[in-house]
C-alpha cells in the first residue's frame, strides 16, 4: 500500500510541475498575442521598443478573467495591451483624470468605446483623493509613470490614502505594478514635483510602509546613459528615461 501511494504522490507532483511550465507558456502567447493584435492604436504599437510591455505584463502575471485598474491610463497604452490579455472574462478599468474628460466625445473615450478589442474596458474619471472602489474588487494595478506625482504638489495626493485605498481594493495576493522615472540615488522626494522622477527605494519604503510586501524588479528599461539630473520632459530624454519597473503584492 505504502509504495501505490508514494507512486499516485510522484504522479501528482509531476503533473503539477508539467502543468506550470505549460500554463507560464500559455500565458506568455497570450500576452505576445495581445501586443501583437492590429487591432492597437498604431501610437501606441510604435511606442513598444522603449516601453517593453511584454516584460511589464508577464513580471506581475496579468492573466485571463482578471480585474485590472488601469491608474491614470495614459492615451490607452496599457490599457488596449490588459484588456486583449484579461480577454472577455476579465476587466479593465481605466482611469482619466476629469480635466481630460467627462466628456463623453473625448479622444480616449470615443476611441474605447468605438473599439471591439476594448469592449471589456470601463472608463472612469476622478481626481485621485476622491476614487474609490469596492473591498477585494481588484486583482491588479497598474501605476505607469505615474506613482512620483504623489509628490508633484499641484495634485495635492493624499499619499496615505491613495495607498490605503488599493489595499482595501485589491484581493488578497494582488498585485500593484509601479513603472516610473528612475531619479538618482538618496534623491529626496521633491523630484517627484521638480523633475518628474523617483528614487527606487523611496518606491519601495513608500509601499512597505503601507503594507504592501516587495515582489521583485527587472531592469530593462534602466538606461545608464539617461541624465538623472533633468527633468523626464527635456527634449534629450523623453521617451528614453531609465525606468523602474516595480512589483508588489497586498497581502
Amino acid at each position: 500500500m505504502k509504495s501505490i501511494l508514494v507512486s499516485i504522490t510522484c504522479a501528482a507532483l509531476y503533473c503539477l510541475t508539467s502543468v506550470v511550465p505549460a500554463f507560464a507558456q500559455d500565458n506568455d502567447q497570450i500576452i505576445r498575442g495581445a501586443i501583437d493584435n492590429p487591432a492597437r492604436a498604431e501610437r501606441n504599437k510604435n511606442r513598444d521598443e522603449l516601453r517593453k510591455p511584454f516584460d511589464v505584463v508577464k513580471l506581475m502575471g496579468t492573466s485571463p478573467g482578471m480585474t485590472v485598474l488601469d491608474l491614470y491610463s495614459d492615451g490607452s497604452y496599457y490599457t488596449e495591451i490588459l484588456a486583449s490579455v484579461v480577454g472577455e472574462e476579465g476587466r479593465i478599468i481605466a482611469h482619466m483624470f476629469p480635466g481630460n474628460g467627462m466628456d463623453p466625445d473625448d479622444a480616449t473615450t470615443t476611441y474605447i468605446r468605438n473599439s471591439d478589442h476594448l469592449k471589456n474596458v470601463v472608463p472612469i474619471y476622478g481626481d485621485i483623493n476622491d476614487l474609490d472602489f469596492k473591498e477585494n474588487s481588484l486583482d491588479q494595478i497598474y501605476i505607469i509613470q505615474f506613482y512620483h506625482d504623489v509628490y508633484y504638489r499641484p495634485l495635492n495626493i493624499d499619499k496615505a490614502k491613495f495607498l490605503a485605498l488599493f489595499h482595501k481594493a485589491l484581493k488578497p495576493g494582488g498585485i500593484v505594478a509601479i513603472v516610473d522615472h528612475e531619479a538618482q540615488a538618496g534623491a529626496p522626494a521633491s523630484v517627484g514635483d521638480t523633475l518628474h522622477r523617483i528614487d527606487p527605494e523611496l518606491v519601495k519604503s513608500d509601499m512597505q510602509e503601507a503594507g504592501f510586501v516587495f515582489e521583485g524588479q527587472s531592469d530593462v528599461l534602466i538606461n545608464d546613459t539617461d541624465d538623472k539630473s533633468i527633468s523626464v520632459f527635456d527634449d534629450s530624454v523623453r521617451g528614453k528615461t531609465s525606468r523602474i519597473i516595480m512589483k508588489f503584492s497586498s497581502p
